[in-house]
């Protein structure tokens, strides 16, 4: 029972570590274009160049598989740079297990065998990289909720803000920008800068300091800026991008691309008060460099807050400056959604071909063998085991299947699955002697396949063969139950369900 446990703790860890592994190179190649983009609108609307910058995150929590005609998936490149990164991640895997692993087999290269010749030790690499990532995302979660929470305690601590005038600039705002939702204004003598709580039931925060100066401008622009984030549903969004960057916390562009975000919020708030005509940009810069000469410390990456580096408030400043109509920040709103999502259909649908699992019956590119073709190795035969946990039919016990079993009928051929180089044939396995009469090909690009429980060799050591021919006969040599093929494929010395390349054994239901 332990050792079943441990074989789906196993097989889930390397789910888990390859879907991440996976979804966090898709996101990189989302980033390419987008930096590239970012750079060429700089002067676009900024509602479109945050949509840009989502579209990392986005793309992190997308499935896989996710497809488009039109998308950049749908090119030879991207997704032969994804099996590529596919392949080099199976290396890693291979070199973390070897070093996990006791030094018994000298030439690193798993021992065949099926279910029946008995059971394999399960790798502890996966399981160890599913637990250092749960670790570091429930470590980086707890201090974002825990600061969270500390903003939420300062909200409810602080008083209600009573001021007249305050309230009527806050209510005459709130009409403006047609918010439906009631909106509360509290203070108190923190010296935090203004910022937003919640989403639902939005809170303001405005620190006391603010409420004391004399110029009414400073206030309203203030009011206006905050009040846009509760228009646009900013901290909502936020707390949703942190939770992406919290799963992701070990890629660094997951964390910068919430900062870009961040920053074409703010100017999209900006853009939105201006647009509305009742401030002008010259009164709305300099409340912002008022509010800076206050010192108010904050944490602008917990909450929509007004941030104090000085290359982004330079670039808002410069972007309030430049003169604009009315009709023409509407216009560039208008154009920024459905140019969003013709990126967002043009570069988020990544999987021109199946990502996990290699490309079934074709070519298994960027791994340097783009004509490599797999075929089924028993044309008609029944599969009568699967990879992953099996039973041993000899023991009782659980056991980690490391390939597939054909069987078919008495003398039936055993084919190539792919094209390679004889590495062994030979009745005499080093690998052991349960697996009877054996033939491994060589394919290249640390790929090979392993044919097991053989009768009669057709092929030689060294010998080079196509894909489909003739190589053996079918056997019951070696511990087994009866006459049958144990088929296993390896990459970089790792064992991988045979279903994931040969098209006629993925179309078999389990």
């Amino acid at each position: 029972m332990a050792y079943e446990l441990m074989v789906l703790a196993n097989e889930a860890a390397r789910s888990l570590v390859s879907f991440l592994g996976m979804e966090a190179l898709l996101a990189t190649l989302v980033f390419l274009p987008v930096l590239l983009l970012s750079r060429l609108l700089r002067g676009a609307s900024p509602m479109l160049v945050q949509a840009l910058w989502a579209l990392v995150l986005i793309r992190l929590v997308l499935p896989l598989d996710l497809k488009s005609p039109i998308g950049i998936g749908s090119l030879a490149a991207p997704a032969d740079l994804i099996h590529a990164v596919e392949a080099i991640g199976a290396d890693f895997g291979a070199v973390l297990a070897d070093a996990a692993a006791s030094a018994g087999d000298a030439r690193g290269i798993p021992s065949g065998g099926s279910a029946a010749a008995g059971t394999n030790d399960v790798a502890v690499w996966p399981i160890a990289l599913g637990l250092a990532w749960l670790a570091g995302v429930l470590t980086i979660g707890s201090r974002l909720v825990g600061r969270r929470r500390a903003h939420r305690a300062l909200v409810r601590d602080a008083s209600a803000v009573s001021d007249a005038h305050c309230l009527e600039l806050s209510e005459r705002w709130r009409r403006e920008l047609r918010i439906r939702r009631r909106v509360r204004l509290v203070s108190s003598d923190e010296s935090l800068a203004p910022f937003t709580c919640g989403s639902l039931n939005p809170v303001i925060y405005l620190p006391a300091a603010l409420l004391r100066r004399e110029e009414a401008d400073v206030l309203e622009s203030v009011l206006a800026h905050e009040l846009a984030h509760v228009k646009r549903w900013d901290d909502l969004m936020l707390m949703a991008q942190l939770a992406i960057a919290a799963l992701y916390f070990f890629h660094p562009l997951a964390w910068l691309s919430v900062r870009r975000v961040r920053e074409a919020v703010e100017r999209g708030c900006d853009e939105l008060v201006l647009s509305r005509g009742r401030l002008a940009p010259k009164t709305y810069g300099r409340s912002i460099i008022a509010v800076l000469r206050l010192k108010l410390s904050g944490h602008p990456a917990l909450a929509p807050a007004l941030d104090s580096n000085t290359r982004r408030i330079r670039m808002r400043l410069q972007a309030i400056m430049r003169k604009r109509s009315r009709t023409g920040w509407r216009a560039r709103r208008a154009l920024a959604l459905p140019a969003a999502l013709g990126l967002g259909l043009l570069l988020l649908p990544l999987a021109g071909r199946p990502v996990v699992q290699s490309e079934i019956g074709a070519a298994v590119p960027g791994l340097g063998q783009d004509s490599l073709v797999w075929v089924d190795p028993m044309p008609g035969a029944r599969i009568t085991s699967w990879f992953g946990p099996a039973l041993n039919p000899f023991t009782g016990q659980g056991a980690q299947h490391r390939g597939i079993d054909l069987a078919g009928a008495a003398g039936s051929p055993v084919l190539a699955a792919a094209a390679g180089v004889v590495e062994e044939a030979t009745v005499e396995y080093s690998g052991g002697s349960q697996n009877g009469t054996v033939v491994i090909l060589d394919h290249g690009a640390g790929i090979k396949s392993f044919y097991s429980h053989l009768d009669e060799l057709r092929v030689g050591v060294g010998e080079s063969v196509p894909a489909g021919a003739l190589i053996a006969i079918q056997g019951s040599t070696g511990k087994v139950t009866g006459a049958h093929l144990h088929l296993e494929i390896w990459v970089a010395g790792e064992p991988r369900d045979p279903a994931l390349y040969i098209r006629e054994l993925s179309a078999v239901q389990r």
